[in-house]
């Protein structure tokens, strides 16, 4: 792999679900002049083996970290890596599906929180929550920049040369499910009526 090619930004995506399955999608994108990535679009058993070595790289970066759901200790996996490119072929794109589960509590406050090691944001970054239609983000606390937007909407974000400390906690409150079909009630008021993204 090429020593010159470097990171340029990050974006991570969060949903849940009511069964407590987390999922999240991890892009990076990088700049890369001597087109290491796109050369291995023509070596498929060098393409396989650079992916299988980045996924788990990804695993092992997880494994770092500590994630709580309501108090209860979970582990994020990695599942997938997949490659593209942005319109060039020294802008490739690397993309990761990443899971873990968590017991959450329809109808009352559920927790998040993430332990990682502190440093210094290496690249611009922006991470985005979305929550089931009629859930409440009631509090955040992270070192990073924030907003919440129609009260389940939120997207913290840092930039090349902050510092973060680490530690991250999402505090927010899902609908309680309808008694017969086990779906979300529907709210009184749609989030749309509160702001958007």
């Amino acid at each position: 792999m090429s020593a010159r090619i470097k990171p340029l930004h990050g974006h991570a995506f969060f949903t849940i679900n009511y069964s407590g399955a987390f999922s999240q999608i991890l892009v990076f994108d990088y700049y890369d002049p001597d087109r290491f990535y796109y050369s291995l679009l023509h070596d498929d058993e060098e393409y396989r083996s650079t992916m299988e070595e980045l996924l788990a790289s990804m695993n092992q970066l997880l494994s770092q970290e500590e994630i709580r759901v309501n108090g209860e200790k979970t582990e994020a996996e990695a599942l997938t890596v997949n490659l593209d490119f942005r319109g060039e072929a020294e802008k490739p794109a690397i993309t990761f599906y990443i899971e873990f589960d968590g017991k959450l509590k329809p109808g009352g406050e559920n927790a998040y929180e993430c332990s990682y090691e502190p440093g210094v944001a290496e690249y611009d970054y922006e991470v985005y929550w979305i929550l089931p239609n009629g859930s409440r983000i009631t509090s955040v606390e992270t070192s990073t920049e924030y907003e919440i937007y129609g009260g389940r909407f939120l997207v913290m974000w840092a930039r090349r040369g902050d510092r973060y400390s680490g530690y991250e906690k999402i505090v927010f409150i899902l609908p309680s499910l309808g008694p017969r079909d086990k779906t979300p009630s529907s709210p009184h008021e749609s989030s749309r009526s509160q702001g958007s993204l």
